[in-house]
């Protein structure tokens, strides 16, 4: 009798893990098309293609709700500048100056930016376990993009792309935290209008893009790698983010933010061939720790 209700509350948890595994292979694809796609191109492409793909999907529901997105349309369109146009606008531009440690761990500040801005606008407070299951997911995370070494974290400098890569993080903790007001459209249509204010925010930057030069080459690598940004990143971890907020909470859900270089990380090995050491497996058991603190009821 209790098998029903026991999944109930294991599904969005399980959707945050896709979303973590869909997101962590995001930053994965990027490295792989850095010197073939400018950062602006990449952005627009993801955008541009998912809303393609995803609007035969919606189109059901956009019908349905089109007497709602009318009054809301602006507020729908910063939901998808804010959440998903600026915050990859700003991590691809990032990753084309920092280095992939700099990177993989600055992306993992979410919480650091969530728990504040849940205390100012939402009233939520964290408890002392949460704090702890905090720490030990972000001690995880130092302990795979330092490779285990304090010599390597004594070495990180701050340069303007670890500045654009806060600046998407601290973007996507107000749309998390924010998601909350969103306005009462069904989650197809609320995805979609996401999707192409996302593509639409883009579009002008790519175009100054073009203008000072900067041009996409086309190999089968380059559209592989957009056509994976397109689905998995861009639809599939933002149906399952939307609900696993809903379900849990802006604070509970920003705890869950370390696994995603973790993902990183596995992909990394898996498909560029890294070496997975002895660090990597005790980061992903420090991060597992710590998210099992965190979401505990």
């Amino acid at each position: 009798m209790q098998d029903g209700p026991a999944r109930q509350r294991a599904l969005p948890y399980l959707l945050l893990l896709i979303a973590a595994a869909s997101f962590g292979g995001n930053w994965v694809a990027a490295r792989v098309v850095n010197f073939e796609v400018a950062p602006f191109a990449l952005s627009f492409w993801r955008w541009a293609i998912a809303a393609v793909l995803f609007f035969p999907f919606a189109a059901a529901q956009l019908r349905l709700d089109a007497p709602l997105i009318r009054p809301h349309l602006l507020k729908l369109f910063v939901f998808g500048a804010v959440g998903a146009g600026g915050f990859t606008l700003l991590g691809y531009w990032g990753v084309s100056y920092t280095t992939a440690i700099n990177a993989t761990l600055l992306n993992s500040s979410l919480p650091l930016f969530v728990v504040p801005l849940s205390w100012l606008l939402l009233g939520l407070t964290v408890s002392g376990r949460q704090l702890v299951g905090l720490m030990l997911s972000l001690a995880g995370v130092i302990s795979i993009v330092s490779g285990g070494t304090l010599q390597t974290l004594a070495r990180l400098t701050l340069n303007p792309g670890d500045f654009l890569i806060l600046g998407g993080a601290f973007l996507w903790a107000i749309y998390t935290v924010t998601l909350k007001w969103r306005p009462p459209l069904r989650a197809l249509s609320f995805l979609f209008t996401t999707i192409a204010s996302a593509a639409t925010v883009s579009l002008p930057f790519y175009l100054w893009e073009m203008a000072a030069g900067k041009t996409m080459t086309v190999t089968p690598t380059a559209v592989a790698t957009i056509a994976y940004l397109a689905i998995f990143p861009s639809i599939v971890a933002y149906i399952c983010w939307n609900q696993a907020v809903a379900a849990l909470g802006p604070n509970v859900v920003g705890f869950f933010n370390p696994v995603i270089p973790v993902f990183g990380i596995l992909f990394a090995v898996i498909f560029l061939g890294e070496p997975l050491r002895a660090f990597h497996l005790a980061g992903f058991a420090l991060v597992l720790a710590g998210v099992v603190l965190t979401s505990r009821r």
